[in-house]
């Protein structure tokens, strides 16, 4: 096992759910380490929560994911959890997942003799899973270039300030005077992967703005998603819950896009 900030891989293996035979520790690799703006940004593997909240630039232009870090609460998983990490262990309630897949990102993945960009949408699988091979290592998410006019927001609801979500919610808009011109809606902890909303996207896109637009997003979405009754929550409040976090999540982003 690959082994980064360790906040996931320690924890299952005191629990005795993973018993690797050796790990592979790249903590200390500088060069997977960085905030790089080029028509975009790229993020490296081993940048922490705690770099993501600390950054100026993502909490102006990529706002989502500047909350999503923000509401990271424990300073310990702020400080050792890492991007890569947090997106390879494939929690259907990782927190930097909506928003990446919001934001348009894409992920780098490098094997000895290939590398491939994919969108983060496709990276997940289910539970746990992803694409990545074991020859191949995660290097980075990359994000566009947004244009003006774009406005984001990241809501999640637990059942104590440093749990993970019970439900949250990634919104990207991009809107042209009173008109949506673009919207994302990314789900988690509400199906299996982290997922989007495509078809509560349909009632917000090419149309006027308004707050009973945001409603109806937020009951289209209570009807696409596949929650499940677990430790945390249960599908019914998962899906009443979700009514709320979607429409607060669009009218923040659309006030946003300015």
């Amino acid at each position: 096992k690959i082994i980064a900030g360790g906040t996931d891989l320690l924890v299952e293996m005191k629990m005795g759910k993973v018993h690797p035979e050796c790990l592979v520790n790249i903590s200390r690799i500088p060069a997977l380490r960085y905030l790089i703006e080029e028509r975009g940004l790229r993020i490296g593997a081993l940048t922490s929560f705690q770099e993501i909240e600390r950054s100026g630039m993502i909490r102006k232009n990529y706002t989502a994911l500047y909350e999503a870090a923000h509401s990271v609460t424990s300073a310990q998983i702020k400080h050792m959890g890492t991007i890569g990490g947090n997106l390879c262990h494939a929690s259907p309630a990782a927190d930097s997942a909506p928003p990446f897949i919001a934001l348009g990102g894409k992920v780098k993945l490098v094997a000895r003799d290939h590398e491939r960009v994919l969108p983060l949408e496709e990276f997940f699988v289910g539970p746990g899973k992803t694409v990545l091979s074991p020859k191949e290592l995660f290097i980075e998410v990359q994000l566009p270039e947004l244009p003006h006019g774009t406005g984001s927001a990241f809501l999640k609801l637990g059942r104590v300030s440093a749990d993970l979500a019970k439900a949250s919610v990634a919104v990207m808009i991009i809107r042209e005077g009173d008109v949506c011109r673009e919207c994302r809606i990314v789900m988690g902890a509400v199906a299996e992967k982290p997922m989007r909303a495509m078809e509560a996207e349909k009632i917000l896109m090419e149309k006027k703005w308004s707050i009973p637009l945001a409603e109806k997003a937020g009951e289209k979405v209570s009807k696409e998603i596949r929650p499940i009754d677990d430790v945390r929550s249960t599908l019914w409040y998962r899906k009443e819950v979700s009514k709320v976090l979607v429409r607060d999540a669009v009218e923040l982003a659309w006030e946003r896009a300015l």
